[in-house]
């Protein structure tokens, strides 16, 4: 058993039509921009791999806009179907228990943030597969990064047959 990962687009996500992501670019890089004050979603959805056994874990590489102190929270779902499974519906596991990271002490430094997928909803390989990704803001009052994360890179991980 080995580990492998599934790139992330950052133009391959929908964003929420409510509570959606910001979107720039530096050149022809884009990136996202999840502001300090509102929970932002996006989502992408994709056939999982064949070689797909267990676990699942999102890294995101990200920045900050202005921020040199704080704390960034990121939390996850997955929605899995199987064949035979409604699809039509949304169907999202329970809410993994966010993750938080100290953001780096000069602004427009790479950081990283990781977190694991305690619930994926049966997810096997060959399963249609949505994940939904946000920056939470509910993070201990006084301690949450202010201003916008810029989030340049995002990754799943996972267990290989």
């Amino acid at each position: 058993m080995a580990t492998s990962q599934i790139n992330l687009p950052i133009l391959g996500g929908v964003r929420d039509s409510t509570n959606p992501p910001g979107m720039a670019w530096v050149g022809a890089r884009p990136y996202l921009l999840f502001d300090g004050t509102t929970d932002e979603l996006i989502t992408w959805s994709f056939r999982m791999p064949s070689d797909y056994a267990s676990g699942l874990a999102v890294k995101w590489q990200y920045s900050m806009l202005s921020a040199t102190t704080g704390v960034v929270r990121i939390g996850a779902q997955v929605m899995a179907a199987s064949d035979g499974d409604n699809i039509d519906t949304d169907s999202y596991d329970t809410q993994n228990t966010p993750a938080d990271v100290t953001v780096p002490a000069t602004a427009g430094l790479m950081g990283e943030i990781s977190l694991a997928f305690p619930t994926v909803d049966s997810l096997a390989a060959g399963d249609y597969i949505s994940v939904q990704l946000r920056r939470e803001n509910a993070v201990s009052p006084g301690t949450n990064a202010t201003g916008d994360m810029e989030v340049w890179a995002i990754a799943l991980t996972y267990t290989t047959t």
